[in-house]
């Protein structure tokens, strides 16, 4: 069976999994639409140079493989061990906890008993080296767990303490330090140490001559006081009813248990140790590095532990191939011509080569499509323009790149730039009708936004008329195109236009009549400051 080092990993590795996939797709997406934005769907195919959809999908797949595999490599997988003998030096340390009804309090979260058992474990994660056993108490005491280094058992120890789990009630600390004395009694060379976790809320006699008989041993006890010196009422379950009561004692009164500073401090002070009260996660880090560690670990002793075999390599070796893999795989497919192209077929294979291969020469075709794909029109205008010259001799792929300089340049709002591609475009003589098309339909919108951003009416008017016509030679060409549908974007261009053009003529005859109004005006005040003198 597999083992991770680091098992918390692997869900950290579905959830960048998630976000990974969730980005190539919002990615995908925004590379469609920005596409269709520029260029009719039926095009897409005839305008991407070869791009491959399947091989794209395949790349994104392989990155996010590489990445999973990364991830899990670092989580440290382990298959397989041996047994290894190792020398063990460390301390002896028995815990002691509480478990009369009055760890039920809730004065620490949740309550007295969880917080206790919480720290126990904090305890056991510092104790790397240590051996550890459980003692449970409360009207009697007994021994939960000897002293192991089995961290599993000790946690499952820890982890099924309650309230319950010792018939006599009551509270007596001074049976859990026996219990402990009988304990380390078989342990004759090593430091002893009780940790000791209770409210010190102590109802029976004899801990004088327990803490007699610690001493004699050299037993330490360290205490940890969980609670409150105002005290808590203690809440519990009636079983007949399962509602929620206060404990009462035998007259009737409502129990309120308090912490009990003082004793507790006392016991660990008479025993060499010191006393703490819960406060916060520190806690038991204070308790180790000031108390325990500081004691000299004097238990050593061979024992065979479990040595699992390292496995990262394999996910690390895997994901190293295939991100090697991603990087040779082009995302063009290679393009086939019949045997009437063979001469051409050699020179634009050339060609081709040298656009999916950015190594050999950094402007190309695929790298125009990726920027492009992220945004960067600018860029993109300047690769096209620097790979055009290169296709002197292919009409119909130099109108393609063209086309899409022209995109380029629209998309970065150089609609001077565009309407000059776009009329390239059109000029090429194997341009096919559908590219012709699609390039009447951009080149209205070009002299569309030319007439926007010019304030002279004349020459708005100009650039608008132009674009009415070359929306009305798209819509035309659609129609003549076979296989295609006819072009309802070229139509509402086209009347929207028409629109803008009207308005356009009415403002400007208004205006025209509004300046001829103020000139007869002008000119029947002359006629009349002029009849005045001569009056």
């Amino acid at each position: 069976m597999v083992h991770f080092e680091y098992p918390q990993i692997l869900w950290l590795t579905i959830l960048i999994i998630s976000l990974l996939g969730l980005f190539f797709w919002w990615a995908w997406q925004k590379r469609s639409k920005l596409l269709q934005k520029f260029v009719h769907s039926k095009l897409v195919k005839q305008l991407t140079l070869g791009l491959s959809p399947n091989r794209r999908l395949i790349k994104i797949g392989l990155i996010i493989t590489v990445v999973a595999l990364l991830l899990i490599s670092v989580a440290r997988p382990k298959l397989g061990f041996e047994w290894q003998e190792m020398e063990m030096q460390g301390l002896d340390i028995l815990v002691a906890v509480d478990t009369s009804r009055s760890m039920l309090a809730n004065d620490q979260s949740p309550n007295r008993m969880e917080r206790a058992k919480l720290a126990v474990l904090d305890l056991m994660h510092l104790a790397k080296r240590d051996r550890l056993g459980l003692i449970a108490f409360s009207g009697t005491a007994f021994l939960q767990c000897p002293l192991t280094i089995d961290r599993n058992a000790f946690t499952q120890s820890v982890n099924s303490l309650n309230t319950k789990i010792i018939p006599q009630g009551g509270t007596s600390i001074s049976e859990a330090v026996n219990e402990a004395i009988r304990t380390f009694r078989k342990e004759e060379d090593n430091h002893k140490v009780l940790v000791l976790f209770t409210d010190g809320e102590d109802h029976e006699e004899g801990i004088t001559g327990s803490i007699e008989k610690a001493k004699e041993i050299g037993l330490k006890v360290f205490t940890v006081g969980v609670g409150s010196p105002e005290g808590e009422l203690i809440q519990i379950r009636n079983s007949q009813t399962g509602n929620l009561e206060f404990l009462k004692d035998e007259s009737g009164n409502v129990v309120k248990s308090r912490l009990n500073e003082s004793f507790l401090r006392r016991l660990s002070t008479d025993t060499g140790a010191f006393y703490l009260p819960m406060q916060g996660a520190d806690t038991v880090e204070r308790l180790y590095s000031s108390g325990l560690s500081g004691l000299t670990p004097n238990r050593l002793e061979n024992q065979m532990t479990k040595r699992f075999t390292e496995r990262y390599q394999w996910p690390l070796g895997i994901a190293i191939i295939l991100l090697i893999i991603e990087r040779l795989l082009p995302e063009a497919k290679r393009r086939v011509k019949n045997k009437q192209n063979s001469l051409r077929l050699k020179s634009t294979t050339a060609i081709f080569i040298i656009l999916t291969i950015p190594s050999l020469v950094k402007a190309s075709a695929i790298e125009a499509r990726q920027l492009m794909d992220n945004g960067d029109f600018s860029k993109a205008l300047e690769v096209y323009e620097r790979i055009l010259p290169e296709y002197k001799n292919d009409s119909t792929l130099k109108a393609r790149l063209q086309y899409n300089a022209g995109t380029a340049a629209y998309s970065s709002k150089n609609y001077e730039k565009a309407e000059e591609y776009f009329r390239k475009a059109l000029n090429q003589t194997e341009a096919p009708l559908s590219l012709q098309q699609r390039a009447f339909y951009n080149l209205g919108n070009s002299k569309y936004r030319l007439g926007e951003t010019t304030q002279n009416p004349d020459e708005k008017i100009k650039q608008w008329t132009e674009a009415l016509k070359q929306f009305q030679g798209a819509h035309n060409l659609s129609k003549q195109t076979e296989g295609s549908a006819e072009d309802k974007d070229a139509l509402f261009n086209s009347e929207l236009v028409k629109k803008r053009l009207k308005q356009l003529k009415q403002q400007q005859d208004k205006e025209q009549q509004q300046d001829k109004e103020q000139q007869q005006d002008k000119e029947q005040q002359q006629d009349k400051e002029q009849q005045q003198d001569k009056e």
